[in-house]
């Protein structure tokens, strides 16, 4: 294993989006929309 894959943390999709198709995500004074379709894919948008 790679250094950089022994400090990924992983974080579940279900903790982040709880019952919601999207959620707001803020960084850096953007917001960021994280959202699931219909087939289960990730999109991020700004």
């Amino acid at each position: 294993m790679s250094a950089l894959a022994a400090e990924r943390k992983a974080i579940d999709s279900r903790l982040l989006l709880g019952n919601s198709d999207e959620i707001v995500i803020r960084h850096m004074g953007a917001e960021y929309r994280l959202r699931q379709t219909r087939q289960g894919k990730l999109i991020l948008t700004k």
